[in-house]
This record gives structure tokens, C-alpha cells and sequence, in this order.
């Protein structure tokens, strides 16, 4: 049964279309309430209402795009009982799902994904669609805003763009932007523009669009409604200690989620760095499962490597997540994460948002307010994961160089008051102060690039826009729309599966090469690999990383521009891909540390 803030966004919905008005929601529910699994039955809704053909989830990381897609979509609608096992998604949710999607005569070869990575697993009916050719299309936001600026992502170094079928069927959609603060909270100008642009296309193609997170600040939802204020009945729906409606704003009273969440008797405490491992293991000991986030890569490893040398944990109970792994080793772990042999996890941002999993204490950095919320929403995710039988649910911050000043001083005003932080409640209750009243001091965020709106607009307002304006315009903004270049590493002397490949940043892909753990550039052909380019030299070669980054893109190119002219090779090759030495990549912890955190001699 969908819980009342969800039912009360579908009905809104009905009312919209009733109303003849195209529906736009901005649906802000708090971790774990279910707002990604909700997208089936915003699509049933809308497709049952002739508002749309299908559905297109976009998702800010690959890690969401595969879970959801692999383990809700997939694991509803299709007999595996293999992914029953390995997804441990819950009965109740899977037939609500399947029921809502089939009843609109949605079957699983009907579902696809799109991203820049394929999903491992031995899930035979997986379906990657780059043109969106599916009636439910889970997606990245990178692969959406491609597609959306006529850039089918399929054909972004093509001389020819076949654009028109991605963007058909984004225009017969509804489009549902899940985890959207994340847009925001990445600091980036591009991740906005985007973001506001695409909203812009469709109120131009009238196509409804849902909204969803759980810490978008009251600053953002703003900014959301005055972009949608040339279209009709824009609402934001938020759960509130009352049902009531004023102007744009919906709120839901949810009593059995209040109840949940205002039973747990919230402790937020600061410690310092050295004092982390001890925690660790008295929580450990106390019979708890642990979350231990970390704000970047190496402190993540640091961390992993102090635990495991007291000894308390052998490496079945200890797992280490973060982007720098590959691609197997990733999947292996969110695996076992669903086991209860794993007592600890370590983990960076990748399983921030959207993950579905759940731990009894968690242990963090304190750099952004939104993270903060979000990693405490893996804490007591739902009643039958929360082994805290006293109701008492302990959250660590880090005292060391991440922690945000801002956030330091909100929890020891809120205790100096005599109040806890609730991190899962959007308002304030026995003596419970809200999440919320911490992400509304955030007064500031990242504005749109206003030369970058202009170059967007370029691609999607005339009617047809030639192949070489969009290349012109693509190589003006370095090929990437939303995030930096992205490169596909894979670790030298396994087979060419992406099973052994790290999908990372150009910064990253040139700070390794810097260290001279990148040997060159290959191509894939058939089974075997291809040199097109060897790095010899770089590492000692003085070149600032922003040079460097230049001069591995132009390899890049360069080497695309080759094949496609070698009739021998031409449609034999299926990727380009930088060789990682083996010697810079250490099993079970990623790219090594010595590698990626220590100062070079």
C-alpha cells in the first residue's frame, strides 16, 4: 500500500489531468519513505490517464540506476529467483510494483536502463536502451541531458546525429528526476544549468514531471517553482504534522511514519579522528552494524586498513565501497552488504543516496549538511531493520578538516536547548528538532551558467540544428554535459569484461597518470586489446594536470578518429579504454593508496 504522502501526490495528479493541467510535483519525503520505488505507480497513473506513453527515471549515479533498475524493476516483473536472493528487496514491495506495471501492459522487456556502464550480473533479461527505446527507461541524468540537448549518446563523436528518437520518447514520457538535491549539492554550474534546462524543455513539450528528494532546502524548492511559474499547478508535497495546503505547498500528516521515526531517540555526538576505531568496536561489540562514511577515497581506505589491523574484525565482516574500485569488486560488495555477516561498512558517497540498505549506528564526516542527512537515512531505514530495541539511534560526526562549521554549530545549539537532531523527520516533535531547520541555513547554492544556458538553447530551440553546430558546441564544453569527462580504465593483465574496469573522472584519470600507473591507450576488438597509444614519460614529464588532461583527451579523440576510417578495425572495435597497471591496483581495496594519497618522494 503506498504510504499517504505518495497517495496524496497521485491524487494531486488526478486532479491535474482532470483539470486539464500537465502535472508537475515536487515530492520531498524523507530517507527510506519509498520514493523511488514509487515511480511504477506515478507511471500506471499517468499512462492510465493518457498523459504519457511511458516513464524515464533519471538518477544522478550509476550505483541507484542499477539497483533499481536490476533489483526492483527486473526482480518484479521477471521469475529469477536468483535476484530474489541477491536483492532482498521486499515481497510486499515487488508485488506492488509488478501489479502496478502490468496493469498497463508494462512486461519486462518493456523496461531498459541507460548509462555509461553496462550492469554485471548474470540477469539475462537485462536491456540497455541508449535512445530510450523502452516504455520505462532508467537512466542517469548525464545520459538524459545527452539525449535531451540532441546529443544522442550513442553518436556523440558521429559526424551524423540521429537525435529525433530519444528525444520522441522523452517527449511521449513523463520524466522523474529522483535524489534532484544532488543536482544542487555537487557544486557545479553545468549540474544546475542542466537540470533547469531540461525542466524548461519539458513545460515546452508539456510533459509532467515529478521531482523527487528528501533534502532539498526550502531555497531550492523556490527556485524550482519559479522555474516551473509559466506552467499551471506546480505543488510541492512535503509531510507535515498536519494535512493542510498553502499556495504551492502540499504537507501530509503520515501518522505510522511519525510514529516510526519519533520513537527513535535520536543521539548525535561529535568525536575526534583517533577516537573512530574505538567506536568502531565498541558498537561492534554492543551487537550493532555499522556505517562508517567517509568524504573522499583515501580516508575511506585509511580508515578500512585501522580497523582491519585491530583485529576485532576478520575481512568477511569489514567491507570497503568507494568509485575507485572496479566494477566487479563493487557489485561483490553491495552483495554482501545484504548479508548479516558484514558488521562494518566503509563507503564514500557512492551508496549516499537511493541505495536501499540498512545499519543500526553510523559514523561520518561532516562536510555537507545533505550528505549527513542522507547517510543517516541508512541508519534504522525501516521497523523490521532496526535492531535498536531501546529506541535509541547514535549518529558520530568526525571533528577533523571536513567538518562544516555550520553543521557543529546547529547540533550543539539544538542539545544547548535541551534538543536532539531528528534526521529522518522533515519537523519538529518531541523535543525533536528537524533535519530540515539545518539544510535552511544553507542560504546559498551554485546559480546557473548563464554562457551555458545560451549554448543549450542553441541545440534544442530551432527546429533542426546541423551535426556540426552540435560538435562545435560539444567540444566548446570539453564533451561533458553534466559532470567532468568521464574515462573508462580497465585493470591491466585480467580479461576485457567491465568486470575489471573503474569508471572515473578525467581529473582522476590524469592525477593517475601523473603517477604513471596509466600505461596508454587501447582499443577493444573483439576479445583482445589494441594499443593506440602509449603514456611512457608522462609521469616524469612535469605537465600540469590541467595540460595533462588536455593532452589525454586529444589521444582520445585522436585514436576514435583512426578507427573510424580503418575499414579493418572499424566495426570490430567497441570501446576505448586507459590500461591500469596491475602493480596500482590492490584487491579488495581499489586504485592503491600509496598511489592515490601519498606525496610522490
Amino acid at each position: 500500500m503506498a504510504r499517504p504522502l505518495i497517495e496524496k501526490a497521485l491524487e494531486l495528479i488526478e486532479h491535474d489531468v482532470g483539470s486539464n493541467t500537465v502535472p508537475r510535483i515536487v515530492l520531498e519525503a524523507p530517507t527510506g519513505y519509498g520514493k523511488s520505488v514509487a515511480a511504477p505507480l506515478f507511471a500506471k497513473s499517468l499512462i492510465e490517464q493518457g498523459m504519457s506513453y511511458g516513464l524515464i527515471h533519471s538518477l544522478p549515479l550509476r550505483a541507484i540506476v542499477a539497483d533499481i533498475y536490476k533489483c526492483l524493476l527486473v526482480n518484479a516483473l521477471a521469475e529469477n529467483p536468483a535476484l530474489r536472493e541477491r536483492c532482498n528487496k521486499s515481497e510486499d514491495v515487488l508485488t506492488e510494483v509488478r501489479r502496478a506495471l502490468k496493469s498497463v501492459g508494462i512486461e519486462v522487456d518493456h523496461v531498459a536502463y541507460q548509462m555509461g556502464e553496462s550492469i554485471l550480473s548474470d540477469v539475462s533479461e537485462a536491456k540497455k536502451e541508449p535512445l530510450f527505446d523502452a516504455r520505462y527507461v532508467v537512466t542517469t541524468l548525464d545520459s538524459l541531458a545527452y539525449n535531451a540537448f540532441r546529443i544522442p549518446v550513442t553518436e556523440i563523436f558521429s559526424p551524423r546525429k540521429h537525435y529525433a528518437t530519444p528525444r520522441l520518447r522523452m517527449f511521449l514520457s513523463a520524466i522523474y528526476l529522483d535524489e534532484a538535491h544532488m543536482m544542487y549539492d555537487e557544486d557545479s554550474e553545468k549540474s544546475v544549468t542542466v537540470f533547469k534546462e531540461i525542466l524548461r524543455i519539458s513545460v515546452a513539450s508539456k510533459s509532467p514531471v515529478i521531482i523527487a528528494s528528501a533534502t532539498l532546502s526550502g531555497l531550492i524548492e523556490r527556485d524550482i517553482i519559479e522555474t516551473f511559474e509559466k506552467s499551471k499547478g506546480v505543488k510541492v508535497v512535503k509531510l507535515g504534522p498536519e494535512d493542510k495546503t498553502e499556495g504551492n505547498y502540499v504537507y501530509v500528516r503520515d501518522k505510522e511514519f511519525e510514529d516510526f521515526v519519533g520513537s527513535m531517540r535520536w543521539n548525535t555526538y561529535f568525536i575526534r579522528e583517533e577516537e573512530l576505531v574505538g567506536k568502531v568496536r565498541e558498537l561492534v561489540g554492543s551487537g550493532q552494524r555499522v556505517f562508517v562514511a567517509r568524504d573522499t577515497v583515501c580516508s575511506a581506505i585509511e580508515t578500512y586498513r585501522s580497523l582491519l589491523k585491530e583485529g576485532f574484525l576478520n575481512r568477511d565482516e569489514i567491507a570497503l565501497l568507494h568509485s575507485l574500485m572496479t566494477k566487479g569488486e563493487r557489485e561483490d560488495v553491495l552483495e554482501r552488504i545484504n548479508s548479516e555477516g558484514v558488521k562494518v561498512l566503509v563507503a564514500t558517497s557512492v551508496v549516499e543516496a537511493g541505495v536501499d540498505m540498512s545499519f543500526d549506528s553510523l559514523i561520518s564526516d561532516g562536510g555537507r549538511p545533505s550528505s549527513i542527512v542522507q547517510r543517516a537515512g541508512r541508519v534504522c531505514r525501516t521497523p523490521s531493520t532496526c535492531r535498536n530495541r531501546d529506541g535509541e539511534v547514535f549518529i558520530y560526526l568526525l571533528e577533523n578538516e571536513f567538518l562544516n562549521p555550520m553543521v557543529k554549530r546547529f547540533v550543539e545549539k539544538s542539545k544547548n536547548c535541551g534538543r536532539e537532531v531528528s534526521w529522518r523527520l522533515p519537523y519538529d516533535m518531541r523535543g525533536q528538532i528537524s533535519y530540515v531547520k539545518l539544510l535552511d541555513k544553507v542560504k546559498e547554492y551554485v546559480k546557473p551558467d548563464g554562457d551555458l544556458t545560451r549554448k543549450l538553447r542553441a541545440l534544442v530551440n530551432p527546429l533542426v540544428v546541423s551535426g556540426e553546430t552540435i560538435n562545435n558546441i560539444l567540444k566548446a564544453m570539453d564533451y561533458a554535459l553534466v559532470r567532468t569527462h568521464l574515462a573508462e580504465v580497465l585493470l591491466k593483465g585480467r580479461d576485457t569484461s567491465e568486470k575489471y574496469s573503474i569508471t572515473t573522472s578525467l581529473d582522476k584519470l590524469a592525477f593517475l597518470t601523473r603517477r604513471g600507473c596509466i600505461e596508454g591507450l587501447y582499443a577493444l576488438v573483439d576479445d583482445r586489446v589494441e594499443e593506440m597509444e602509449r603514456f611512457d614519460g608522462l609521469e616524469s614529464s612535469g605537465e600540469r594536470l590541467e595540460k595533462l588532461k588536455r593532452y589525454l583527451l586529444r589521444k582520445y579523440f585522436d585514436a576514435l578518429k583512426r578507427l573510424a576510417v580503418d575499414p579493418g578495425r572499424r566495426f570490430k572495435a567497441s570501446k576505448l579504454v586507459y590500461m591500469l597497471k596491475e602493480e596500482c591496483y590492490v584487491r579488495g581495496e581499489g586504485v592503491d593508496h600509496g598511489v592515490l594519497c601519498l606525496q610522490k618522494g
